[in-house]
């Protein structure tokens, strides 16, 4: 790619996450496959909707707002991102808070500009579901707060650890002293089910525990 192409997409990219976000919130969803795209978004909050390409019919944004739903899982997220919007590679702020969702989805992992994640008040258990938010490596804000996840002994040091990239976990700036401390303050339960859970990132720490 060019300078002049890798500055047009640049300046393309931060007019999507700056522009007025797609608004879904109060919809009363239980499932994204209740969203065909025919749906008006939700004007009032921020004063507007974004706009739409003349060209694709398709919202020009990169920022989805889907809290305040029932929604147990998001299933056919990337696909429906396709069809909502104009760039969905380009999007940046994903709001699923004050859902029903019970794990971090891999859907998340299909939107590699994703740097702002609001997951709190949902029903999330284990903190090892964290993990799978590593291989997000623009991601700078995530909330995760009200999710029974966090009565997980050291559950802050513990998400910081999986993601050493973000720089505000639940509205709280991540400072150095938090992401210098060593592994050893995982919680015992956590380092064993993360383990089995991701073989392939921790083989020495697998044959190690099978050996004692």
């Amino acid at each position: 790619m060019s300078q002049d192409d890798e500055s047009l997409c640049n300046s393309a990219y931060q007019y999507f996450k700056c522009a007025k976000p797609l608004d879904f919130s109060y919809r009363n969803l239980v499932s994204l496959e209740e969203l065909n795209g025919n749906e008006k978004p939700l004007p009032l909050r921020v004063r507007g909707a974004p706009k739409k390409s003349s060209k694709s019919n398709r919202y020009r944004t990169g920022s989805f707002w889907l809290n305040k739903n029932y929604l147990k899982n998001v299933n056919g997220l990337r696909n429906l991102a396709d069809r909502l919007f104009e760039m969905a590679d380009y999007l940046s702020w994903l709001d699923l808070s004050d859902n029903n969702l019970t794990t971090i989805s891999d859907e998340f992992l299909l939107f590699p500009n994703l740097s702002m994640l609001y997951l709190h008040k949902n029903n999330i258990h284990d903190v090892v579901e964290a993990y799978k938010l590593r291989n997000l490596k623009k991601l700078r804000t995530l909330t995760l707060h009200k999710n029974p996840m966090c009565g997980t002994p050291c559950y802050r040091s513990t998400v910081i650890h999986f993601l050493p990239n973000i720089r505000k976990l639940d509205n709280v700036v991540v400072v150095r002293s938090e992401r210098e401390q060593e592994r050893k303050t995982l919680d015992k339960d956590v380092r064993v089910r993360l383990t089995n859970a991701y073989p392939e990132d921790f083989p020495c720490t697998l044959v190690s525990s099978k050996t004692r």
